[in-house]
């Protein structure tokens, strides 16, 4: 998967030298930034990350950082009803 300039994960690969002059890239884990949440949101039917992240942040594209407030694993199909906090 190519790492994009900007992108969060940019920085986070290194490569090792392999025995036999080969290399193969990894990357290391990614530790979560900790966000601070003052805002609590409970989902409808119809909102999505994405969403949630455009009203509260003006940036759709920061969805992410929801997801890693709440430390969610799948966030891409949250039940209505949960409750989410909102990174300040």
């Amino acid at each position: 998967m190519p790492i994009f300039a900007g992108s969060r994960y940019e920085g986070l690969l290194f490569t090792p030298l392999i025995e036999d002059d080969t290399t193969r890239r990894f990357m290391h884990l990614r530790v979560p930034p900790a966000f601070d949440s003052s805002t609590q949101h409970e989902l409808l039917p119809t909102e999505e990350l994405d969403l949630l992240a455009y009203h509260y942040d003006g940036q759709a594209r920061r969805w992410w950082r929801i997801a890693e407030t709440n430390d969610l694993f799948w966030p891409l199909e949250l039940p209505q009803g949960t409750r989410v906090d909102i990174p300040d």
